[in-house]
């Protein structure tokens, strides 16, 4: 229904514990549940760092019914909300698609509902910054006063995209990268199967963030890291119609794919540095060929311009929905940064 619809089902039952990593942002939550907890609050954080396992979480928090600490994942309430049917959250996700009014309109119709199961509803926004203006500035007054029984959970990965009366009216958290050993257990459990120097180059290589891991991990794995691969060997020719060519290659994918390619890119790029300095580096084994070359080819300068490059064009992915226009740029600002 227009992406209006409940958490996915599906996982083990969760508590604070067993949220990785965070450790500040889990006491400040629990803290603040034993009083009074901001009824609108914005997690931010990079794409695939965890803001809806967090504000799954944090759900099952608000809703739980144990006198005890909270989240306890055993009480019917955090049964529900992990099985996804509490019928007081609502997760509003339209993925790439632009927020617009009416989804912000009907929020508020749906806030004015009194919660059934509980005394609290619970309305989750993903990929916020999608939220055109129209939309936000519909949201302003019920962020700004809600109904006592409301509470609202915005994520985003772009926090300049949010307007600033938006923020004003938020409290604000942000999630930091994982350690490598939390992402590497948190692969274990997920590819039991998979030979463990795979799993420990993919969590060497995401920074922290295991959604990128686990992107590294997935089917389509392979058709990105050939992409990226192609994209290295034009850089490493620094020829412009090779570059502009490799760039063109990745125009059918979805702005999501488009961005696991700039995450392999920008970590081939962080390895080649390493390897220009002469440092042991956790390459990814299928691009290693193309990381040591270019980092013979290009100087230190010109590869922290482009890492710095593919990270300033991956933020720009969520404003802009032409991936002809995406490609094109990468093409273009990577030649630009390596004459």
């Amino acid at each position: 229904r227009d992406g209006w619809r409940f958490l996915r089902k599906g996982g083990t039952v969760m508590t604070f514990a067993s949220l990785l990593g965070n450790t500040e942002l889990k006491a400040a939550w629990q803290h603040a549940l034993r009083g009074r907890f901001p009824q609108s609050i914005l997690l931010t954080g990079p794409k695939g760092i965890g803001k809806l396992t967090a504000a799954r979480v944090l759900t099952m928090a608000l809703l739980c019914e144990s006198t005890g600490e909270k989240p306890c994942g055993q009480c019917a309430a955090c049964r529900k909300v992990e099985q996804n049917n509490h019928s007081d959250v609502t997760c509003i996700d339209l993925g790439d698609a632009e927020i617009k009014v009416d989804t912000a309109r009907r929020i508020r119709s749906d806030c004015a509902v009194y919660p059934g199961d509980s005394d609290r509803r619970i309305f989750l926004i993903r990929h916020a910054q999608n939220m055109n203006a129209a939309a936000q500035n519909a949201l302003l007054k019920l962020l700004e006063e809600p109904p006592e029984y409301a509470f609202f959970i915005l994520m985003t990965e772009n926090e300049s995209a949010i307007l600033p009366t938006i923020l004003s009216r938020c409290t604000q958290y942000a999630l930091a990268p994982l350690d490598r050993g939390s992402v590497l257990h948190l692969l274990r459990q997920k590819y039991p199967d998979k030979d463990a120097a795979i799993l420990q180059a993919a969590a060497a290589g995401c920074q922290g963030i295991a959604g990128d891991a686990i992107a590294a991990l997935s089917e389509e794995a392979e058709e990105i890291t050939q992409m990226a691969g192609e994209f290295l060997w034009a850089l490493d020719s620094k020829n412009e119609l090779r570059l502009l060519q490799a760039a063109e290659h990745c125009s059918g994918l979805s702005r999501q794919q488009f961005s696991h390619v700039l995450t392999a890119l920008r970590t081939a790029m962080r390895d080649a540095i390493f390897c220009a300095h002469g440092m042991a580096s956790p390459l990814l084994p299928a691009l290693q060929e193309q990381t040591h070359a270019v980092s013979r080819r290009l100087t230190v300068r010109q590869m922290l311009a482009l890492y710095d490059w593919m990270g300033e064009l991956d933020e720009r992915i969520s404003r802009n929905p032409s991936m002809a226009l995406l490609t094109g740029c990468l093409a273009a600002g990577s030649f630009e940064r390596i004459q």
